[in-house]
């Protein structure tokens, strides 16, 4: 264990050893917020309460420590997962992001639900494509998690399954052929202008490990989401509860606009809504308004609006002592606590 040098004192990283593939080693990096004063010191409230993992999107990595620290007052034990070949656990000479199928996830999913506890079932909280991991993992493995709490998932195409039927088959074949090589090169900027403190956002974070206009696809990636939104699609509804947060708007297009700011620039959310109604009987559907693609990311009041949201179906859905003291950080709520730049970590590394 070592302290995080993404989001600092407070936060202990654990490697997790991976195997090997054709690109070399792969490890996965599990984050954990540790217990301080400002934590519920009430060993009954922790205890009722469901840890929370979080799951970064595709071309991501874990970073919202305001948030975490705001779960963490709650009294949730609070820890984060960055996939192989992504953010903390990318290694050189790897291709970013690449995985050839959605399963072989399963393998550092595991490995962190052991390490936070096998009686201690957390509560997924997941973005984008990690919503879509998320979803299934909890498809095939019931009885692991209290809970998916998914924060615009990738979980359909854009326009609905016959875009995904329609695309899956050609996209299936240039992945045998190119597997690792981009299908696709680096994407738009858009999400980045409208968030990002470089492009006046409100939100610092490591461009090198979440860039501007994403990585390269690698064909085999967008292939394994096409085959994991198929999968989850053909699957019964999940049996736990369900919470679904995203824009109440979409607004895709080559050119940058002011609207982009408010809306999500990446997913059609009219899609993804309809795909969520079936994830379970218990799903909890809400559009944010004014959200980005990332809610948790977006301007103040949105955020603000999203962080009640969950609040709210994380009190109703496993519901606990009391919390002492929490409306003292109410105010936060819409104020992101920024990662710390390069130049202010740097005396630490």
């Amino acid at each position: 264990m070592s302290t995080d040098s993404l989001l600092g004192q407070g936060y202990e990283t654990h490697r997790i050893d991976l195997g090997a593939d054709d690109e070399g080693p792969l490890v996965a990096t599990l984050i954990h917020r540790e217990a301080t004063s400002a934590t519920t010191t009430d060993a009954a409230t922790d205890a009722e309460r469901p840890p929370i993992l979080l799951m970064h999107g595709w071309s991501d990595y874990v970073l919202d420590r305001g948030l975490m620290e705001h779960l963490g007052r709650r009294g949730h034990d609070v820890w984060g997962l960055d996939l192989r070949k992504h953010g903390r656990s990318l290694l050189p000479g790897q291709t970013a992001t690449e995985i050839d199928h959605l399963n072989r996830y399963d393998a550092e999913l595991g490995a962190s639900l052991r390490i936070i506890g096998r009686e201690r079932p957390p509560v997924l909280l997941a973005h984008s494509t990690g919503g879509l991991t998320a979803a299934l993992w909890a498809q095939r493995n019931p009885g692991t998690v209290r809970g998916l709490a998914l924060n615009s998932p990738w979980i359909e195409m854009h326009l609905g399954p016959v875009t995904r039927a329609l695309a899956e088959a050609p996209v299936r074949m240039l992945a045998k052929r190119w597997g690792q090589r981009p299908i696709l090169r680096t994407g738009s900027d858009h999400v980045a202008r409208a968030s990002h403190r470089d492009f006046g956002g409100a939100y610092d974070y490591d461009l090198a490990l979440k860039p501007p206009g994403g990585h390269p696809f690698p064909a085999s990636t967008l292939h394994a989401i096409i085959d994991g939104q198929r999968r989850l699609a053909a699957a019964g509804p999940l049996a736990i509860p369900v919470l679904v947060l995203h824009s109440d708007r979409t607004r895709i297009g080559a050119r940058f606009s002011e609207e982009m700011r408010r809306s999500d620039s990446v997913l059609d959310v009219r899609s993804l809504a309809t795909a969520a109604a079936a994830l379970s009987p218990r799903a909890r559907i809400e559009a944010v308004p004014g959200a980005r693609h990332d809610v948790f990311l977006s301007d103040a009041d949105a955020r603000a609006r999203a962080i009640g949201i969950l609040d709210d179906w994380l009190e109703t859905s496993f519901p606990g002592a009391p919390i002492m003291g929490a409306s003292d950080h109410a105010e936060d709520l819409g104020r992101p606590v920024p990662v710390p730049s390069g130049e202010e970590l740097a005396d630490d590394r």
